[in-house]
C-alpha cells in the first residue's frame, strides 16, 4: 500500500485548528454556562427560552469538547503519517543516481538525500555504503 499526498501537512494543520477552535469555544460556553447557571437563572427560571439556551450552551460545549478530543486524535494520527511516509513520497520519483547518502555514524545511521561539497566525497560514501550492504548480506 502505497500513500500519495499533495499536501502533506493540509490534515494535520486542519486538524489542529479544529482542536484550537474547539477549545476556544469550549472556554466560551463555558463561561455563559456559568452565567446562565448563576445569577440569570434567579431572573429568567421559569422562562422557556432561557431553559432552551442552557440547554443548547451544554450541548455545544459538550460538543466542542468531544472535538478537542477528536481534532488531537486525528493531528497525531495525520503527523505519523506524514512523517512515516516521507521516503516514499519524497524518492518515488527520483532517480536512483541522483540520491546520496552519509553514514553510517557511530550509531549505524544512514543519512539519505545528504549533498556532498565535492564528487569524490560523495563517491567515497557510495562505495563504502555498497561494500557494507554486499558484506550485510553475505
Amino acid at each position: 500500500m502505497r500513500f500519495v499526498l499533495d499536501k502533506s501537512d493540509e490534515l494535520s494543520r486542519l486538524a489542529l485548528r479544529t482542536a484550537l477552535i474547539s477549545v476556544a469555544a469550549t472556554v466560551v460556553l463555558s463561561i455563559v454556562h456559568g452565567l446562565l447557571q448563576g445569577d440569570l437563572r434567579a431572573v429568567n427560571y421559569g422562562s422557556p427560552w432561557y431553559a432552551m439556551a442552557v440547554t443548547w450552551c451544554v450541548d455545544f460545549r459538550i460538543l466542542f469538547e468531544q472535538l478537542i478530543y477528536a481534532g488531537a486524535i486525528v493531528f497525531i494520527g495525520a503527523k505519523f503519517i506524514e512523517t512515516r511516509s516521507i521516503f516514499t513520497v519524497g524518492f518515488d520519483k527520483l532517480d536512483a543516481a541522483k540520491v546520496s547518502m552519509k553514514g553510517p555514524d557511530d550509531d549505524n545511521i544512514v543519512w539519505i538525500g545528504h549533498r556532498y561539497g565535492t564528487r569524490m566525497e560523495a563517491d567515497i560514501v557510495a562505495t563504502t555504503i555498497e561494500s557494507r550492504l554486499k558484506e550485510s548480506v553475505s
